[in-house]
């Protein structure tokens, strides 16, 4: 089956190959809907291959009819040689504390959190804690037994961890899967359950 954009330039060429053709009469050569008429017709008009003669009424460009003729492909998806194929999260919460992480190798939670807080972050310190829970039960940190100082009286004071070389597989951040309670090193390309 061929993707919407073909379809319509597909449709367009052999109903109007040279004149303006309105959307709604190439609805009703294709049976497509109207919203995907519209999305197709603004890729080909971005591609250059139609163009907009008038409101609703469409034409083939000179590209349009030799795409046609050599039979060219629209496909969606990355564009050029540069593109990696995967979706990339440049700043999130998570990969700065891993950023802080390896930067510190041990450290507290308020460490972190004065490290990575950008303001606006919801309950960041608990967001950190369950990220640093998966962690260490996938075995990448390791909790020390000796804690930092608490601010009050009678705090027990913070939890520390400790990132050892070994366990430092590089600058991607490991993703921890909730719904399948495993976290996934991008580093190494491994998925620990916990």
């Amino acid at each position: 089956m061929a993707w919407i954009a073909e379809q319509l330039l597909t449709a367009i060429s052999k109903a109007a190959p040279r004149d303006c053709i309105t959307e709604a009469a190439v609805q009703q050569i294709t049976k497509l809907n109207a919203r995907q008429i519209e999305q197709g017709i603004l890729k080909l008009r971005k591609h250059g291959l139609v163009e907009k003669v008038s409101p609703g009424c469409h034409k083939l460009t000179d590209a349009g009819r030799e795409a046609v003729a050599s039979g060219l492909k629209l496909r969606s998806g990355p564009k050029g040689s540069g593109q990696p194929g995967k979706r990339i999260h440049k700043d999130t919460l998570r990969i700065r504390v891993w950023r802080a992480i390896r930067i510190r190798r041990k450290f507290s939670i308020p460490d972190l959190v004065s490290l990575v807080a950008e303001g606006g972050e919801r309950d960041i310190e608990s967001n950190i804690r369950k990220y640093l829970s998966a962690l260490t039960r996938a075995g990448i940190l390791t909790e020390l037994p000796r804690r930092d100082a608490g601010t009050a009286l009678t705090s027990n004071g913070y939890k520390r961890w400790w990132l050892r070389d070994e366990k430092n597989s590089g600058p991607l951040a490991p993703v921890w899967r909730q719904g399948a309670n495993t976290v996934y090193d991008p580093n190494t390309e491994t998925e620990v359950a916990l």
